[in-house]
C-alpha cells in the first residue's frame, strides 16, 4: 500500500533517487537529506502508514529489527532513535519514520 503523494513512497518506489543503506522486504534505510549528526538515516516500513498509532506489532518488530541490524553493521556504540508521531510533534512527513542518529555528543 503506498500513498501517490508520498515523498517516502516515492522514495521506496525509486521515483527519487537517494542513498540506501539497508533493505529487507518490510523496511527501507537511508540517508537523511538534511542530517542533524554524523550519521542521520530514517527507518521506514515499506507499507504507507501514517504514523506510530497505526502501526501493527509485526511491522514494529520488522522496524526494529532493521534498526539493530544497521547500527551493528555500521559500528555504532551508542545512538538515539527518534519518532514524531504528529503534526503537533513535529512529524511532517505523514508515513510512518524513525531518525537514526549518532556519531556527535548526543548527551544534550
Amino acid at each position: 500500500m503506498t500513498d501517490k503523494d508520498c515523498i517516502f513512497c516515492k522514495i521506496i518506489n525509486k521515483e527519487i533517487d537517494t542513498t540506501f543503506i539497508k533493505e529487507n522486504e518490510h523496511c527501507l534505510v537511508f540517508k537523511d537529506l538534511h542530517p542533524k549528526s554524523k550519521v542521520h538515516l530514517l527507518v521506514v516500513p515499506k507499507k504507507h502508514i501514517n504514523n506510530l498509532m497505526e502501526v501493527d506489532d509485526d511491522t514494529m518488530i520488522q522496524i526494529l529489527n532493521i534498526i539493530k541490524e544497521t547500527a551493528k553493521e555500521l559500528k555504532l556504540d551508542s545512538f538515539r532513535i527518534i519518532n514524531n508521531c504528529g503534526k503537533g510533534a513535529g512529524q511532517t512527513v505523514f508515513h510512518l519514520h524513525f531518525h537514526l542518529l549518532s556519531g556527535n555528543n548526543l548527551e544534550e
